[in-house]
């Protein structure tokens, strides 16, 4: 399990890095868009741009944040448990959750193999969708696997490391 934590760790520190990145673009982008209108240039395809950024953005967070804990605690309410209790319920929430996770999963494969199909790309600026739409179900299939992994380390009642 071990070996596991690491390589997970390892990912999610890598896809935290491409969310960063994603979001200092998209911080980028809406500073220049602004700055220009403000002296009356319009770039088109901007929305698009920040669209299309906001995709890595979410869900490489999504993925960190499974990965820290931080979204699927309630602090003052698993503090009142004991360690055991505490451990099981969020292992057990943990694994709800990534039945949820699941589903979203599915659907982002099926509309990913749908939409590249048809070979679609944004409007305006004629960039690919299909890069993005896999970012976010490999995203998503990360935050499962550190899910699964969390869940595991709570039942067993081993501390995750972060």
């Amino acid at each position: 399990m071990r070996l596991m934590e690491k390589t997970l760790g390892w990912l999610v520190r890598l896809a935290a890095g491409l969310g960063v990145a994603s979001l200092v673009a998209l911080m980028v982008l809406t500073v220049v868009t602004v700055v220009f209108r403000a002296i009356g240039i319009a770039f088109p395809g901007t929305y698009v741009l920040a669209e299309l950024l906001l995709i890595p953005t979410v869900t490489c967070a999504l993925a960190f944040a499974a990965w820290d804990g931080s979204h699927t605690k309630v602090e003052l309410l698993v503090q009142t448990f004991s360690s055991r209790v505490s451990d099981w319920s969020q292992g057990a929430m943990l694994l709800l959750g990534t039945v949820f996770w699941g589903f979203v999963l599915y659907a982002g494969v099926e509309e990913a193999l749908r939409r590249g199909k048809q070979g679609e790309t944004t409007p305006l600026l004629d960039i690919p969708v299909a890069p993005f739409r896999w970012l976010m179900v490999a995203a998503i299939a990360l935050m499962i696997a550190v899910c699964l992994l969390r869940a595991a380390q709570y039942l067993a009642h081993q501390e995750p490391r972060k």
